[in-house]
């Protein structure tokens, strides 16, 4: 018999509630009336029917896994075994399965992250680095601009062309060892193209004589380039001038286009070279004759293109015409040397204002030596290089006139006034290993601007004596000297060469402070090449002194009269051949910082490169 709540107990509930809410801890007093009687409490739960409920193993899965009732186990696919009759899925859908359930979605996102910072600090990097590396280009281009400096009206291309032909024929200023010839050849090869295109940069620019006129093995002559402004053709100048040069010592080379990779034709393996030399250590590329043509056009093409272009002044002319010339003596052919001396001669001599004929013998290259007529600079350099020519091809006493002619017009000259002579800056501090001052020489190199170098002038009027000029007059004592000692008395030519080596070096010290590099190059090669002819003629004197020694000695031991007397003659000349021999040692010895500083990579960068 079930008891109901009286309305006593109700009221009570009802009154506890408020003090309940405010005072949680304050709990109502428990009543046996809500709970069920244990006498009346079944013993065991409620049963629910499982006649429609069929439960599966954990391992076995059927086709029906989204249709299995809710309150079964639920089935996990990785872990159930595959049927045997059933073949295994490919491996990139099994691993993308794996995968798939291995990676979470906020593992997923914290991939994500961490590749896309990768990935914008790794490019971050990149750019950066590129960005360096175009500010050190653009530094280094504005550096060699400063050495060598372009054409102002000039593009950035033809501009660049230019300056890195010339920044590469001069690998001691750039930090470098040897030039690069075939890299030389191509720039300048790209320059002379851009230059000579009539509808670009070439605007302006015409062909003589209705299309010009070809010459048997050498091509199509020159342009008229006299429309075109003087820095324009001087650019120009100097284009044709270096790709000559190149082509020059590319004399014989090959270059092979699908390998890019230029070397002398002995070292092209082919047909008609069945046993090619080995190439140079470190280098695996061999070319191919199949696919080589000539590294450079003949040096012809280009020097006839500067004779025969109209534009050029005297001066550029006549330094085409003697460095065909001497091409020519170089490669064996004298006679066409001798012809183009001729023209040399031709060229200077018409840009005198007077008869050339009171100056010069216009047939020998003779100077007159007249008291009112002073010869022009292009008449002197001519005339010195056909006394070379003559000398070369043995014709002394020739050359030997030549010579003396003009060491006497030379000598002859006025001095210079104060105001011809060029203003020049002192030279510039060595470079040294501080920073703060490699990072001022840059700024300074790129804030200033470049300053295109006024005309020289085209050498139809006479030169000047001038401090470089004993320079000149020591090189031609030198040439007198040797002349005279293969020639005539060796002891003559032993006391010319002492004195072109004593003006040489007192002029050297001279020039050690000018910023004249020409100059001082110059001076530093014929002092160099008077110590060698000095030291040659002595050990030679050397070498004969011991000889007649020795016979001396034995005509002493028959001799009847006078046999001992005439060996201690021998004896004392030797003895002063050897002191003087040892005192040359010394000297060189003394001279050899000083000569080492201006012409120590002169025999190393000319003509020399590793196959590139």
């Amino acid at each position: 018999m079930t008891r109901t709540p009286s309305l006593k107990s109700c009221i009570r509930c009802l009154i506890l509630q408020p003090q309940l809410r405010s005072n949680p801890t304050m709990l109502p007093p428990r009543s046996a009336v809500g709970r069920i009687p244990s006498h009346i409490r079944p013993a065991n739960p409620p049963q629910i029917p499982r006649s429609n409920i069929q439960m599966r193993p954990f391992t076995h899965r059927t086709r029906l896994l989204l249709l299995s009732p809710a309150p079964g186990r639920p089935q996990l696919p990785f872990l159930s075994p595959l049927a045997p009759t059933r073949p295994l899925p490919p491996l990139s859908i099994h691993l993308r399965q794996h995968f798939g359930r291995l990676v979470s979605t906020a593992s997923r996102e914290n991939y994500k992250r961490r590749v896309s910072r990768g990935l914008k600090l790794g490019i971050s990097f990149y750019a950066i680095l590129l960005l360096f590396s175009a500010i050190k280009l653009g530094v280094y281009q504005e550096d060699i601009e400063h050495s060598w400096p372009t054409p102002p009206e000039w593009s950035w291309k033809s501009r660049w062309c230019l300056r890195s032909a010339q920044a590469l024929q001069n690998p001691e200023q750039i930090g470098k060892l040897m030039t690069n010839w075939p890299m030389v050849a191509g720039y300048l090869r790209e320059l002379l193209e851009r230059l000579e295109n009539m509808e670009g940069e070439g605007k302006g620019i015409v062909e003589q004589d209705e299309g010009g006129f070809l010459v048997e093995g050498v091509g199509r002559t020159g342009l008229d380039v006299s429309a075109k402004s003087e820095p324009w053709r001087r650019g120009y100048f100097q284009a044709l001038m270096g790709a000559a040069k190149a082509a020059e010592n590319l004399d014989g080379w090959l270059t092979d286009r699908k390998q890019r990779i230029s070397a002398p034709a002995e070292y092209v393996v082919g047909p008609s070279n069945p046993r090619p030399k080995p190439m140079p250590a470190g280098q695996k590329k061999v070319p191919q004759e199949e696919d080589c043509e000539r590294a450079s056009p003949s040096p012809e093409s280009f020097y006839m293109k500067v004779l025969t272009t109209k534009g050029f002044d005297t001066r550029q002319k006549l330094d085409a015409a003697l460095a065909y010339a001497d091409w020519l003596d170089f490669k064996g052919l004298g006679l066409t040397a001798g012809d183009m001396y001729t023209w040399a001669l031709d060229i200077a001599a018409n840009g005198l204002n007077g008869d050339a004929s009171k100056i010069i013998d216009v047939k020998n290259g003779l100077l007159k030596n007249n008291s009112g007529d002073l010869p022009s600079e292009n008449i002197l350099r001519v005339s010195t290089a056909l006394a070379v020519h003559n000398a070369r091809q043995g014709n002394l006493p020739t050359a030997l006139s030549l010579f003396t002619s003009v060491l006497k017009a030379r000598r002859n000259l006025p001095p210079a006034a104060d105001s011809d002579l060029p203003f020049s800056f002192a030279p510039p501090p060595k470079s040294t290993n501080d920073p703060f001052a490699s990072l001022f020489k840059s700024l300074k190199t790129v804030l200033i601007p470049v300053e295109y170098p006024a005309p020289l002038p085209s050498g139809d009027g006479p030169p000047r004596r001038t401090p470089a000029s004993a320079c000149e007059e020591a090189g031609l004592m030198t040439y007198i000297g040797e002349i005279l000692y293969a020639s005539s008395t060796k002891e003559s030519g032993l006391a010319w060469t002492r004195d072109a080596v004593d003006m040489a070096e007192s002029t050297m010290v001279d020039l050690s402070n000018s910023a004249d590099r020409a100059a001082r190059t110059r001076c530093a090669q014929c002092l160099k090449v008077g110590l060698e002819n000095w030291k040659t003629m002595v050990s030679s004197l050397v070498s004969r002194a011991e000889k007649e020694e020795e016979e001396s000695k034995e005509q002493a031991k028959g001799a009847w009269y006078g046999g001992e007397r005439r060996a201690q003659a021998k004896t004392l000349e030797r003895r002063r051949w050897e002191a003087e021999n040892t005192i040359l040692e010394d000297r060189i010895r003394r001279l050899f910082p000083l000569l080492e500083g201006e012409s120590g990579l002169d025999t190393l960068a000319p003509n020399s490169s590793l196959f590139v």
